[in-house]
């Protein structure tokens, strides 16, 4: 037999069966002859090839050799036929041969003291194990008993851990130090019967020294895959520090292997730290081979009968005692596809992350992605619903785009699985978050315990289009408990366009605190999507307060929707109070359906100014088109006893759209205040 010395560009996501690894290519080079009768496994590059290989991010380069083969033929600690033996050996061997070692009995082997850490290319593979079955769980335990776990450290490149439960240990349950590890088929910190048997660090540790590992194969591309079972462990689920372009697929984190209870690693389920970069989470595909459904959660927005398939490369990441997920310490371009996290297996209940879904802190350049704009929308959305602290978190980190997820219900679009606190959390100076996109790449974050979306501090460049807000997609009511948007930010340059925030408990939109620089235009608050129907907030449609100010309501941005439409609500379309000041409202529509030709009116009345809030304008001179409030329950406009040097100007005040009828039941305008203006409107 002979070493190959052909470099074959391989992709990533790695078959776990060495047949795979034999390509056309490669079948024309040696032969049919030598391929039938070598183990043939993949080899790691030298050090001399690490810069065509780093030119490549989506590929690992690997060189085929023979392997040699080692037989665990006992359960012992040690000795002949044991597993002890089989890593000495294999790490004794020849320098770049590869080595498998299979196994002819199942059962625990227990330690007596630790087992030497692999130091050459070795495949340690249990599935080869009697009374193993393909995709089924471990048969093959090791109980570290309380000594340390496996390690893979350096000149271990291209090793693979298959089928092997890995439990008790007094570190971590597995090390890895050198760069394409694949862990596939494992349990990290279970026993063979699926209990806790937890490792007294993380489940999995990947190092600085380490990349472009796999962690968790899905070939088939069958939805509800289980690659590797990690709970249950004292520190982290997986911890990538300083690692990168990893890739995570299909696992379980954090609950059982049937994904229907907590099993909680004590830390995260998966912390990406250190300046990991370039680490894929999940995948994109949203087809189960299996049944040949695609995933459609919306039903062709709400044109068909919806089909649920739960996105095969994603992972389930919940029941653990902090966060979900969490990326920091300058860890930038980390993508999740398809991911549940909080929730149970089919994504429709809670086992939820006593923290944060998913925290970003201080870590730029990160993304959540459930679609692209040629797809239906959802069809491979992470799923962040019922944690204990908000389902995203993002904290003093820019450029993080969000697009195509659920935030606080279900995966079938009609369950409610509240986050006890926000859908979506900007904070402190986070800037330039990108919230949703054009159709088909918005957000829905309705059903959790506050606000659908809040962004406060000095958080500034938001933006949230096409959300969602305290309904579900394309259908009704998932109210937030507060609001669907609360916007305390002082940052500046932040956006609310073409969303619909209505069902919510409270306000569909609030600008409070000190919040400026905020344009809202155009959107549909109270209304069903299509504007055509009653869904309303329990507060006001936007309640502007506290000392919010220059903050600008309408404008001139057009898309499916034509303007912002407030009306159907139980309180006020639109309220100022407070003393907030200079705040701008045009071209709204307020107590009307979109076209602005029937009453969807406002429960309390069209537009309040009130407490001691002044220097705000409702319309303005020249305004085309002017500010609508028409077929309201109370006044069109009012102004309380103690505002002063506010303005309503140029408005149509219980007319429609083309100047006919559509009153207000009570006055057209009531001015209580001081030194406010009222011109040019026409009744």
């Amino acid at each position: 037999m002979f070493a190959l010395n052909t470099h074959l560009m391989l992709p990533r996501r790695v078959p776990s069966c060495e047949r795979h690894f034999v390509s056309k290519t490669l079948f024309r080079i040696v032969g049919p002859a030598c391929i039938a009768a070598c183990t043939w496994t993949a080899v790691a590059l030298p050090a001399d090839a690490a810069a065509a290989a780093a030119q490549a991010p989506g590929t690992s380069t690997f060189t085929l050799v023979p392997a040699r083969s080692i037989v665990v033929a006992n359960l012992n600690n040690s000795g002949p036929g044991s597993l002890r033996a089989a890593i000495e050996d294999a790490n004794a061997g020849s320098p770049g041969t590869p080595t498998v070692i299979g196994f002819s009995v199942n059962g625990i082997i227990t330690l007596a003291s630790s087992l030497p850490a692999i130091s050459s290319n070795v495949t340690i593979d249990a599935t080869s194990a009697p009374t193993f079955i393909s995709g089924g769980p471990p048969v093959v335990e090791v109980d570290c008993n309380a000594h340390p776990g496996l390690r893979f450290e350096a000149g271990s490149a291209g090793s693979r851990l298959l089928g092997v439960a890995v439990d008790n240990a007094s570190g971590n349950g597995v090390t890895v130090d050198a760069s394409s590890i694949t862990l596939n088929g494992d349990y990290i910190g279970l026993d063979l019967t699926g209990a806790a048997a937890g490792n007294d660090g993380d489940g999995v540790y990947v190092s600085a020294t380490s990349s472009r590992n796999l962690i968790g194969l899905n070939g088939s591309g069958a939805s509800g895959v289980v690659a590797n079972v990690i709970s249950g462990n004292t520190g982290s689920g997986i911890v990538l520090s300083g690692s990168s372009y990893n890739t995570v697929v299909s696992n379980r984190i954090g609950t059982n292997a049937a994904g229907t209870s907590a099993i909680a690693n004590g830390g995260d389920g998966i912390s990406i730290a250190g300046r990991s970069n370039g680490n894929q989470i999940g995948g994109t595909e949203f087809i189960d081979t299996a049944t040949g459904q695609a995933n459609n959660p919306t039903g062709n927005k709400g044109q068909v009968t919806p089909v649920f398939v739960v996105p095969p490369l994603g992972n389930l990441i919940s029941g653990n005692a902090q966060d979900g997920v969490s990326i920091d310490t300058g860890s930038q371009g980390n993508v999740l596809n398809g991911n549940f996290v909080g929730t149970t297996a089919d994504g429709d209940a809670a086992i939820g992350n006593a923290g944060d879904g998913i925290w970003i802190n201080g870590a730029n350049n990160n993304s959540l992605v459930g679609c692209k704009f040629i797809n239906n929308p959802f069809v491979y959305y992470n799923v962040l619903s019922g944690n204990g602290g908000n389902g995203l978190r993002i904290t003093s980190s820019n450029n993080t785009v969000v697009q195509g997820n659920f935030l606080g219900i279900g995966a079938n679009n009609t369950a409610t699985v509240s986050n006890q606190l926000d859908g979506i959390l900007v904070e402190r100076s986070s800037a330039n978050t990108q919230v949703g996109g054009v159709i088909p790449l918005g957000n829905v974050s309705a059903g959790n315990g506050l606000n659908g979306i809040e962004v406060t501090d000095t958080a500034r460049g938001f933006i949230t289009f096409n959300t969602f807000g305290g309904l579900l997609a394309f259908k009704g009511a998932a109210p937030n408990g507060n609001d669907g948007l609360l916007v305390t930010s002082t940052g500046g340059n932040n956006l609310v366009r073409t969303n619909v925030f209505s069902g919510n408990g409270n306000n569909g939109i609030q600008l409070a605190g000190n919040a400026s620089g905020v344009t809202v235009d155009p959107d549909i608050v109270g209304l069903t999507t299509n504007g055509g129907a009653p869904l309303p907030n329990g507060g006001d449609g936007v309640l502007i307060d506290d000392t919010a100010h220059d903050n600008v309501i309408g404008g001139s941005l057009r898309s499916v929707i034509p303007q912002n439409t407030f009306s159907g609500n139980a309180g006020y379309g639109l309220a100022i109070a407070g003393n907030a000041h200079n705040n701008l409202v045009i071209s709204s529509f307020v107590g009307t359906e979109i076209a602005g030709a029937k009453s969807l009116g406002n429960q309390e009345g069209g537009i309040l100014i009130g407490d001691t809030a002044y220097s705000n304008s409702i319309g303005r001179a020249y305004s085309k088109p002017p500010n609508l409030i028409s077929g309201n329950t109370g006044n069109g406009v009012t102004l309380q006893q103690g505002t002063h040097n506010n303005r309503v100007v140029n408005n149509y005040i219980g007319l429609d759209r083309i100047g006919r009828s559509l009153p207000n039941t009570g006055l057209p305008v009531a001015d209580s205040g001081s030194d406010n203006t009222i011109r040019d409107n026409r009744y």
